[in-house]
């Protein structure tokens, strides 16, 4: 009776529509759970290469940023050096003149002198005839 109990019951279990309805819904929420799942992971790997590519075009931007500044620091440096080499041009060209400037006064002093002496030895000379014609 026990065994007839127990196999009536099995075959109830298996007989019945909602164990099947309940198996079938179970399968489709299983199912519908690992789509959801398969479907937040692809999200998630999205996720993760719109990030990375979001970090390499910063990397990108910094680096472009980093080699702008490079290249107008290095722009200066030229400019600076192109300044310095001018500054020193200048000041060589203004000391070449002055020592022109110089020799020229020197120069004119030493005419100067050379002319003097010459007019005073004109003047002893001269000196010299009028006291003689005095004489005579």
């Amino acid at each position: 009776m026990i065994l007839l109990d127990i196999t009536q019951h099995t075959h109830t279990i298996w007989g019945n529509v909602f164990f099947y309805v309940f198996v079938l819904a179970m399968l489709c929420f299983i199912g519908m759970l690992m789509a959801l799942l398969k479907v937040l992971k692809k999200k998630s790997s999205d996720l993760k290469l719109l990030q990375q590519q979001h970090v390499a075009r910063i990397d990108n931007v910094r680096k472009e940023h980093s080699n702008n500044l490079e290249n107008l620091r290095i722009e200066m440096l030229k400019r600076e050096e192109e300044r310095v080499r001018q500054w020193m041009e200048s000041e060589k060209e203004t000391l070449r003149v002055l020592n022109g400037v110089s020799n020229l006064l020197d120069l004119t002093d030493k005419i100067g002198r050379v002319d003097s002496e010459k007019i005073l030895k004109k003047l002893g000379e001269i000196q010299t005839k009028v006291e003689k014609l005095k004489a005579t």
